[in-house]
């Protein structure tokens, strides 16, 4: 078989254009050249078109194909393997998005919570629950010695538990905006009546008020903080964690 680019590129069911680029970028360049003096296409340059259809379709750019092509630096079992890695780690950060799509579609369907209101901390509660990931593994590493913390971290994992503390911290972040807005008594006490059915869900105690106000280990993972949570209701559930939980060692030591 010895054809032109543009019979080439209707037997492939590609475009000239496309082919003349994969000629130009060295992924594709005839061999042979007809009595004219034209580049002819052969049965060689079919298989490696072949190739290169195949290997974009396992998601390889076309970079990295020529690399492959060019040098067979990986057997084609070791690239399917390489591949087949790829893949399943980008089904595993799809599968985190949409549960994050889902936990937050979730909110919208809970009673007593307003569309108009949900759209305004939308992107908070978003990112947060994108990042939550990258929070458990912090309190994992930071709480690797202790047991019973540890068993505690696990239940972050749990679909229900989740639910329950996505609707609370929902609560939270509306209590500390009125309590913010309007200063009185009754805001404060709705502020830390949520947190106390949030530490029966997850029983923190002082031990991760050590951790929020360890600077040392903090300062090593600054990448995890630069999120769109506001300052002031971070700051605002810090101030109150440290009342709750000095509050709830006075009760203990009475």
């Amino acid at each position: 078989m010895e054809v032109t680019i543009g019979q080439f590129a209707k037997l492939v069911g590609s475009t000239v254009r496309t082919i003349r680029y994969y000629d130009k970028m060295g992924l594709l360049i005839p061999k042979k050249y007809n009595s004219n003096g034209r580049k002819v296409y052969t049965r060689y340059e079919w298989e490696v078109f072949q190739q290169i259809t195949i290997l974009k379709h396992f998601g390889l750019s076309l970079k990295e194909i020529k690399e492959h092509i060019t040098n067979q630096k990986l057997d084609n079992r070791e690239l399917l393997l390489v591949q087949k890695q790829l893949i399943e780690e980008k089904i595993g950060e799809l599968n985190e998005n949409l549960e994050v799509i889902n936990r937050m579609d979730r909110m919208y369907n809970i009673e007593g919570i307003s569309e108009e209101e949900l759209n305004e901390f939308a992107f908070i509660m978003l990112d947060l629950f994108s990042r939550e990931k990258l929070y458990i593994q912090l309190l994992e590493e930071y709480f690797k010695d202790d047991k019973q913390y540890m068993n505690e971290i696990k239940r972050l994992h749990e679909p229900d538990y989740k639910e329950k503390m996505d609707s609370n911290m929902w609560r939270l972040i509306q209590a500390i905006r009125n309590a913010m807005k309007y200063n009185d008594s009754e805001s404060k006490e709705k502020v830390r009546e949520i947190v106390s059915e949030m530490d029966a869900l997850f029983p923190a105690d002082k031990s991760l008020l050590n951790l929020i106000e360890d600077d040392q280990f903090l300062a090593k993972r600054n990448h995890i903080f630069t999120n769109y949570f506001p300052e002031n209701i971070a700051l605002y559930i810090h101030e109150e964690l440290k009342r709750y939980y000095d509050a709830e060692k006075d009760r203990e030591n009475e």
